[in-house]
C-alpha cells in the first residue's frame, strides 16, 4: 500500500501529463504530415521538370536535320563533312534560344565508344566552358542509350566546373530506325534545384501556414485546458476547504477582529459549535474570552494582549469553556493570525480541541496512581524493579519490604546495605537464576515459590510474580514484579498435604499414600521388601458394645504400640478400620519375623499392664517378602493377607470369648442387670421350651439368649439405664436401640451369630406394636416369644429403681391380660399354668 501511495499522482497532475502527451503526439503527426506533403510535392515537381526537359530535348531533336546528323555519325573520319557547320549552327541557336540550357552536343558511337561529333561551342553562353567539362563523363553515360534507345535524364554529374544534369534523347536513322546518334542538353544542377524550390515555395508556405494554424489551435487548446484545470483546481480547493472545515475533528472558529473583546464571528465549523454548545448566531453577543472559565482567564489574558499587540504571532493553552447549561468543556486552544485575508488584516483563527476525555483520563490516572500507592502500601509483600544481574540489584522497592524482610526498602536499593540475592535462601539462588534465564529467553511471565531469610533469621515462603522489560532490540532492560508472603498458605498446604497423606485418627499414612509408597519402594535398591499387614481382632464387637469412640481409642492405642517397634525407614499406615500395613525396605523375612515378635511382645506387655481395662488388645499379623524381580508386589501383598487370615482363625475364639466376657461384666456393672437374672430367665425359658417339645439346640439357644438378650444395653447411657423416674419419649427412643446394638454385637461374634436374630426381636409384640421391626404373630421367632414372656414376668417380680417388685400372682394376672396383644396367647397361658403350679409346689426359682 505504501509503495502504491508514493507512486500515485494527484488527479490534476495526471490530467496535465495526459494532455501534454496528446499535444506532443498531435504535433508530431502534423509535422510528419507536412513533411510527407512537401516530400511528395518535391517529387512531383522533380518529375515534372524532368518530363519538361526531356520533352524539350525531343522537340529540339525533331528540329535538327537527321540526315546531316547521320552523315556526321558515320565512321569515315577522314572524309570532309559539309553538313557539320549547319548542325553546329543549329546547336548554337538551340542553346541561345532555350533558357537554362548551357550546352548541347551530338554524340555518336565510334569504335565501341561514344564521341562528340558536334556541339554548341560557338554559343555565347558564359557557362559553356564549364558545361563542356562534363562531356567526358557524359560520353560514358550515354553509351547505354545506344543499347536501350530510351531517353533519360541523368543525376547531377560533378565536374571541376560544377554539377550538371543532362537530358539525353536518341536520334534514329531514317531507314533502319537504329540509334544513329544522341542529342544531349546540359542543365546547371544549381539552377535546376533553384527552379524546383521556386515551384515549391507555395507548397512550403502552405505547409508552414498549416503548421502555424495547428500550433495556434494547440495553444488555444492548451490555454482552454489550463483554464479548465484552474477551474477544477479552484473547485477542488473550495471542496477541500469545505470538507476540511466541516469534517475536521477539531473546532475551527474565524473571528474578524482581534482588538475587540466583542468578537465578530465570521465562521464556525460543526465540531466547534458542538464543543461550544452554541451556533454562530448565539456567539454574536460574546467571545471566547468571555466564555473562558474565570480561573483560566487569568492565565490567558497576558498571552492574548501580547497577541493583539503583535508581539507574538500565536499562542496556545488548555482551558475550560463554559457551555450554555453552565457546564464546562476542557479544550486545547490555539489562536493565530489569519494571513492573506481580503476581508480584514486583523482576522484570526482559533483551533479548539476537545480534551475533556484526556483530562478525565489524567484524573483517572492520578486516582489510579493514588490507588496503586495505597495498594502497594497494603500489599502483603513488596513490589520491585531490578536489574538483570547476579545480585538482582534493586532500582525500586515498595515500602512493604520492611514487613516482609525486616529490612528497610532503602537498604536494598542499588545494594546499599545488602542485595536481594543475599536474602534468598542459598538452596534456591541458582534455581531462580536458571528459571529467569529460561523465562526471559521465551519472553514469558515468571512465577516461582521459594524461601527467604529475614533480618531476624526467620524463614518465610514467598511467591514471586514478574516479567522482563525489553528494549526495541529485544534486550533485557530490567525485571519488574511483586514478591508476596505465602508463609501462611504454605502452612495450610502442609496441613492439607498431611491430611491428604495421613489418617486423621492415628496420624499414620493413609491407604492412598501407602499405595504410592508401595510403588515407589518396588525397586531393586529397596529389595528385599517385606510387607506386613495387621488387623485388630474383635474391633467390630467393641464398636457395637462400647461405641465407636471406644473403638477409635483401641485403633489409636494399637497404632502407637506398632509404631513404637519400628525403625526410622519403616513405613506404617492405616489402610482400613482396624487394618494396618507396614512396608519394610531392605528387610528380609527373618527380620520381619523378629519385628512381628517385638510387636506381639509389646502388645502382651500392654495387656498385662492394663488388667482393669474393659478389653485387651488382640492383633493378628501376617507378612510376606519380595526378594526377586519376578515377584509382583501385588502378589506379595496377597500372600501377606493370606498369612493374616490364617492367624486370625487361630486367634478368633479366645479373643471373642474374652471380649464377650468383658462386655457382660461391663453390662452388669453399669445397669441393674445381674447374672442371677440371666440364670432365672434360663430356668423359665428351658421349662417352657421343654413343655413345647423344642429340640436340645433350641433349648441351648434359649439359655444363651437368657444371658445375652440385653447385651445391647452396653451402648445405652448409664443415666437412662438407672433412671428412677419415667423415661421421656426421646429417652425411650434411645432405649429402644438396644436390640439393634445387641444384634450387631452378636453378628460380630461367630459363637453368637446364630442368636443375633433372637436378640433383635425379643421386644416385638404379638399385635405388631413392638420394636424394632414391628413383627407380629408367627412372624416373631418362637424363641424370642418365649423370652419375652419370661423376661416380663421376672422384671415385674424384681425390684427396680423406679418401683418395688410385684407379687407373683399380680404379675401372672398382668401376663394374662396382655395375652393376645403383647404376648403369644398360647405360650402365655402355658407359662401362667407352669408358674402357678411351681408356686403351689414351692419350686419357683430364686
Amino acid at each position: 500500500m505504501g509503495h502504491r501511495k508514493t507512486e500515485a499522482k494527484p488527479l490534476l497532475g495526471r490530467v496535465k501529463d495526459s494532455l501534454a502527451i496528446r499535444i506532443i503526439i498531435i504535433a508530431l503527426i502534423v509535422i510528419m504530415l507536412a513533411g510527407l506533403y512537401l516530400h511528395f510535392a518535391w517529387h512531383r515537381y522533380q518529375m515534372a521538370a524532368e518530363e519538361d526537359a526531356l520533352r524539350l530535348t525531343r522537340s529540339l531533336e525533331s528540329l535538327l536535320h537527321v540526315e546531316h546528323i547521320v552523315a556526321l555519325a558515320s565512321d569515315e573520319q577522314d572524309q570532309v563533312i559539309p553538313d557539320l557547320p549547319l548542325v553546329e549552327h543549329s546547336l548554337v541557336r538551340l542553346v541561345e534560344t532555350t533558357d537554362h540550357v548551357y550546352y548541347a552536343c551530338i554524340l555518336s558511337k565510334q569504335n565501341e565508344g561514344v564521341a562528340v561529333v558536334a556541339n554548341s561551342a560557338a554559343a555565347n553562353s558564359g557557362a559553356f566552358n564549364r558545361a563542356k567539362c562534363g562531356c567526358e563523363a557524359l560520353e560514358k553515360i550515354s553509351l547505354r542509350l545506344f543499347e536501350t534507345g530510351q531517353s533519360f535524364l541523368t543525376e547531377p554529374i560533378s565536374s571541376p566546373c560544377g554539377d550538371w544534369i543532362w537530358a539525353i534523347v536518341p536520334i534514329f536513322a531514317p531507314e533502319s530506325k537504329d540509334v544513329a546518334a544522341t542529342l544531349a542538353l546540359s542543365y546547371s544542377a544549381e539552377q535546376w534545384n533553384m527552379d524546383l524550390w521556386k515551384r515549391m515555395s507555395f507548397d512550403i508556405i502552405t505547409a508552414t501556414l498549416f503548421l502555424i494554424l495547428v500550433v495556434v489551435l494547440l495553444s488555444l487548446r492548451h490555454q482552454h485546458v489550463k483554464l479548465k484545470e484552474n477551474s477544477v483546481r479552484l473547485a477542488f480547493q473550495k471542496a477541500l476547504y469545505r470538507n476540511v472545515f466541516e469534517q475536521a475533528p477539531i473546532g475551527i472558529v474565524l473571528q474578524g477582529s482581534r482588538e475587540s473583546m466583542q468578537a465578530d464571528y465570521i465562521s464556525i465549523n460543526p465540531v466547534g459549535a458542538t464543543i461550544l454548545g452554541r451556533d454562530i448566531d448565539s456567539l454574536k453577543d460574546t467571545s471566547l474570552l468571555r466564555l473562558t472559565h474565570p480561573e483560566d482567564l487569568k492565565a490567558e489574558l497576558p498571552k492574548y494582549e501580547s497577541f493583539v499587540k503583535g508581539e507574538i504571532n500565536s499562542y496556545s493553552l488548555e482551558k475550560r469553556l463554559i457551555k450554555p447549561d453552565g457546564s464546562f468543556v476542557w479544550v486545547n486552544i490555539k489562536v493565530a493570525g489569519f494571513s492573506g485575508s481580503p476581508i480584514s488584516s486583523s482576522m484570526y483563527i482559533c483551533l479548539l480541541e476537545d480534551i475533556s476525555a484526556r483530562k478525565k483520563s489524567e484524573e483517572a490516572l492520578r486516582e489510579s496512581e493514588r490507588s496503586k500507592s495505597v495498594f502497594l502500601s497494603h500489599l502483603p509483600g513488596l513490589a520491585y524493579r531490578c536489574k538483570y544481574d547476579k545480585d538482582w540489584t534493586m532500582e525500586f522497592v515498595s515500602e512493604g519490604c520492611h514487613a516482609l524482610t525486616g529490612y528497610a526498602a532503602d537498604s536494598l536499593l542499588y545494594n546499599r546495605e545488602l542485595s536481594f540475592n543475599d536474602i534468598i535462601s542459598p538452596e534456591y539462588r541458582q534455581l531462580l537464576v536458571d528459571k529467569w534465564e529460561r523465562i526471559l529467553r521465551h519472553h514469558n511471565r515468571f512465577q516461582s515459590e521459594y524461601e527467604i531469610i529475614t533480618k531476624s533469621g526467620e524463614r518465610k515462603w514467598v511467591l514471586e510474580l514478574g516479567q522482563g522489560i525489553f528494549d526495541s532490540e529485544g534486550n533485557v532492560e530490567a525485571l519488574e514484579g511483586i514478591v508476596l508472603d505465602i508463609s501462611e498458605r504454605k502452612k495450610k498446604e502442609h496441613q492439607i498435604t498431611f491430611l491428604r497423606e495421613r489418617d486423621f485418627l492415628t496420624g499414620l499414612y493413609n491407604r492412598s499414600h501407602m499405595e504410592q509408597e508401595k510403588k515407589r519402594l518396588d525397586r531393586p535398591r529397596y529389595w528385599p521388601l517385606s510387607v506386613v499387614v495387621c488387623d485388630i481382632d474383635g474391633l467390630r464387637m467393641v464398636n457395637d458394645a462400647y461405641g465407636h469412640e471406644e473403638g477409635d481409642r483401641l485403633i489409636a492405642e494399637t497404632a502407637k504400640l506398632i509404631q513404637s517397634c519400628l525403625q526410622q525407614d519403616y513405613l506404617l499406615g492405616r489402610i482400613g478400620g482396624g487394618e494396618f500395613m507396614l512396608l519394610l525396605p531392605k528387610t528380609d523375612s527373618q527380620a520381619a519375623d523378629r519385628l512381628i515378635s517385638d510387636i506381639t511382645s509389646k502388645i502382651e506387655g500392654y495387656n498385662r499392664a492394663n488388667k482393669n481395662a474393659l478389653y485387651a488388645v488382640n492383633l493378628s499379623i501376617g507378612h510376606s517378602t519380595k526378594e526377586e524381580e519376578d515377584q509382583h508386589i501385588e502378589d506379595v501383598l496377597r500372600s501377606a493377607e493370606e498369612s493374616l487370615k490364617r492367624k486370625k482363625l487361630l486367634n478368633q475364639n479366645s479373643a471373642h470369648s474374652a471380649i464377650v466376657s468383658s462386655i457382660m461384666a461391663t453390662l452388669y456393672a453399669k445397669s441393674q442387670e445381674t447374672e442371677e437374672h440371666g440364670q432365672r430367665l434360663g430356668s423359665f425359658c428351658r421349662m417352657i421350651g421343654e413343655k413345647l417339645g423344642l429340640e436340645e439346640k433350641s433349648l441351648y439357644d434359649l439359655q444363651l439368649l437368657s444371658k445375652l438378650h440385653d447385651i445391647g444395653k452396653i451402648g445405652i447411657r448409664d443415666q437412662l439405664l438407672n433412671k428412677p423416674g419415667k423415661l421421656t419419649e426421646a429417652e425411650w427412643r434411645e432405649m429402644e436401640l438396644h436390640p439393634e446394638i445387641g444384634n450387631r454385637i452378636a453378628m460380630a461374634t461367630p459363637q453368637l451369630e446364630h442368636i443375633a436374630g433372637y436378640i433383635l426381636h425379643h421386644h416385638e409384640r404379638w399385635d405388631g406394636k413392638g420394636y424394632p421391626m414391628g413383627l407380629k404373630g408367627q412372624e416373631i421367632p418362637i424363641i424370642a416369644r418365649i423370652l419375652t414372656i419370661a423376661d416380663a414376668y421376672d422384671a415385674m417380680t424384681e425390684d427396680r429403681v423406679y418401683r418395688k417388685a410385684l407379687p407373683p400372682e399380680t404379675a401372672l394376672e398382668e401376663i394374662e391380660r396382655n395375652a393376645g396383644t403383647q404376648f403369644d396367647p398360647d405360650i402365655a397361658r402355658l407359662f401362667v399354668e407352669l408358674i402357678r403350679k411351681q408356686l403351689k409346689d414351692g419350686n419357683l426359682p430364686t
